[in-house]
């Protein structure tokens, strides 16, 4: 089951400190502080995500920097040492979290299909927030030609739209540039403003080899400043669950800048 508590977060939206204090509750607790291998292991892959390094956190990279395997002779497809430890490794954080580490405030998470530690914290309650204006979420701009990436980011503009629809609690409405020319061509920015449209969400997605840096801007529709910005910094996968953990890390970051911003605090979500 689901702890519907938990939002993802990328490692941009906690500090390092908090990340090895979570990390260090683990390693001293009954389960982890008789497994070396299990505890070598998370710390390994702790850092790297701390230092962004994806290079590190390849299954090959992992066989020699924490199994001791000989880089010569070492191969991924004969031995597959970090498939499996990794694999006891997520038993044992779910294992943790579901007992000892229940409450705990920050959670490491290692998510299918890769080896670079994610991490939850506790959602914002928003229970009994106050109805505020309306935004729009645009379509994401992707700064590359790559067919697979133009894919993701279409994708993550789904799964966000899905995310802020679920848990901001606000009247959303999709690409207000494109609806505001098509059925209203004469309405100015600042009268749809006074419908209550008070702020526009967009972002873009750049890729490298290594990394995918999605930047995303709340803009105040009346001055055209940009109330609230973030980047969230991924390893360069186009997989759907890439999309889903950086779309409930930007919906949190929004969600928690809604919440201390007295200005556009969170209401009732309606789709359209």
């Amino acid at each position: 089951m689901t702890d519907t508590r938990l939002t993802y977060l990328g490692r941009d939206l906690v500090e390092p400190c908090d990340i090895r204090s979570a990390r260090d509750i683990l390693l001293s607790s009954d389960i982890f502080k008789h497994s070396p291998r299990m505890s070598r292991l998370l710390t390994y892959l702790v850092e790297q995500a701390i230092r962004e390094s994806v290079r590190d956190t390849s299954e090959y990279a992992i066989g020699i920097g924490v199994f001791d395997r000989n880089p010569v002779s070492y191969s991924t497809g004969d031995d597959p040492v970090v498939r499996v430890q990794v694999g006891r490794l997520r038993a044992k954080l779910k294992n943790y979290y579901a007992t000892y580490g229940a409450d705990a405030k920050l959670r490491i998470v290692i998510p299918l299909g890769c080896y670079m530690p994610t991490f939850q914290r506790c959602s914002i309650n928003l229970d009994g927030a106050q109805t505020a204006s309306v935004f729009c979420i645009c379509p994401f701009k992707c700064l590359s030609s790559n067919a697979g990436w133009l894919c993701f980011t279409e994708g993550l503009h789904e799964e966000l739209t899905h995310h802020l629809y679920k848990n901001l609690g606000r009247k959303i409405i999709v690409d207000y540039a494109g609806t505001r020319t098509l059925y209203a061509p004469d309405k100015t920015i600042a009268a749809f403003a006074h419908e209550g449209i008070g702020h526009r969400l967009e972002g873009s997605v750049h890729v490298d080899s290594e990394r995918v840096r999605t930047s995303v801007r709340l803009i105040d529709v009346t001055t055209g400043y940009v109330a609230w910005s973030e980047q969230f910094n991924r390893a360069a996968y186009t997989a759907i669950a890439h999309q889903q953990e950086l779309a409930s890390s930007i919906c949190h970051a929004l969600q928690g800048f809604l919440a201390v911003d007295g200005g556009v605090t969170p209401g009732r979500a309606v789709a359209t």
